[in-house]
């Protein structure tokens, strides 16, 4: 190889030798940079991820906030949301709390008795045969309905018992061909009212008067009877204890003699500044609590409570004049807010 092909051939070498070294360089520059890139990329995500888990438990802790509520005063207070359609189909019912007129009661323990002149004893008029008997105890008859027919033994003749009143025969002491003189045959009743015969006691007599309203209960709490006080004794009994009356309707026959009752009888009125409906009252947490209603939120409010009536219960403390409450189907709240509390705790 002579000089000048000696000096081209460095020449060359040289060149491929510094274009390789840049052509690394360049490929190590991109990498860098590729790499740089990602690494940024990387930690603008985590940054992002942080900033929206922050942003996601701030959240998280305004919906508690406003799930379980916190008063101004910073007490917990128990609730819950509903939505529109729910409150509709179920029934859930509200009204605004304020002044009221509760009705004082004494109950009392009683029984059925038919009315007195309403009971009538079927006699013979002479001494006679019985030819035949046409009812039975238990029998609904009308007035002037032949009940039994007779034989006067003394004069042959024949001769009919009829009903003085509709009602029901509540007594038959004879068959056919038995011999009577004198003795009661049939007895036939009009229930159509009865009285309540009750029992009270020395600090009863003193609130009771002749009027009073008077709902009369089965001990089943079935059927109701409204009536009015007829009587009540002059005297005390042996065992301190007095009778007064009330009168009431049985048309439908569900007041039997001999059943016993009881009665709540209307003593007075005490007008209060602040009440709401009995259905309105919940325990939780051995608590009388009512809820309070905004819209579609409702608020558990502990309350204490006076007197109550079979539809009001006075409010003393924990409820303002004016508020909305739930009065009807408060339960469903009551079980709302405890199936969300099982579902915290697990």
């Amino acid at each position: 190889m002579n000089k000048p092909q000696a000096i081209i051939s460095r020449l060359l070498l040289t060149l491929m030798l510094t274009a390789s070294g840049l052509s690394t360089a360049y490929a190590s520059e991109a990498h860098d940079e590729e790499h740089d890139h990602k690494k940024s990329e990387t930690e603008q995500a985590e940054h992002s991820k942080t900033h929206s888990d922050e942003e996601e438990n701030e959240d998280r802790h305004k919906h508690g906030e406003n799930e379980h509520g916190a008063n101004e005063h910073g007490d917990h207070e128990e609730g819950t949301t509903i939505s529109a359609y729910f409150i509709q189909a179920s029934g859930i019912k509200s009204e605004a709390a304020g002044p009221q007129t509760l009705v004082q009661i004494d109950t009392l323990f009683g029984v059925i008795s038919p009315v007195q002149d309403q009971v009538f004893s079927l006699h013979a008029s002479f001494p006679s045969m019985v030819k035949k008997v046409y009812v039975q105890v238990g029998d609904q008859v009308k007035k002037g309905q032949t009940l039994a027919r007779l034989t006067n033994i003394q004069t042959l003749q024949s001769y009919t018992l009829k009903s003085p009143s509709a009602g029901e025969v509540t007594s038959r002491s004879v068959n056919t061909g038995d011999r009577v003189d004198a003795e009661e045959i049939l007895v036939v009743s009009d229930l159509s009212k009865v009285w309540v015969d009750m029992s009270a006691f020395p600090e009863n007599i003193e609130r009771l008067n002749v009027g009073q309203r008077a709902k009369v209960y089965d001990l089943h709490d079935h059927k109701k009877s409204i009536g009015e006080i007829s009587y009540i004794a002059p005297q005390m009994s042996g065992g301190h204890i007095a009778r007064a009356r009330a009168i009431i309707d049985n048309n439908e026959g569900h007041w039997r003699p001999g059943m016993h009752v009881k009665a709540d009888i209307e003593i007075g009125n005490k007008p209060v500044a602040l009440a709401v409906k009995i259905n309105a009252l919940q325990n939780m947490e051995n608590k009388t609590v009512i809820f309070e209603r905004d819209g579609n939120n409702f608020t558990v409010r502990a309350i204490e409570v006076g007197e109550k009536d079979d539809q009001w219960a006075e409010v003393v403390s924990g409820l303002e004049s004016g508020a909305e409450y739930v009065s009807e189907n408060s339960f469903l709240l009551k079980a709302d807010i405890l199936k969300s509390g099982a579902s915290h705790d697990h």
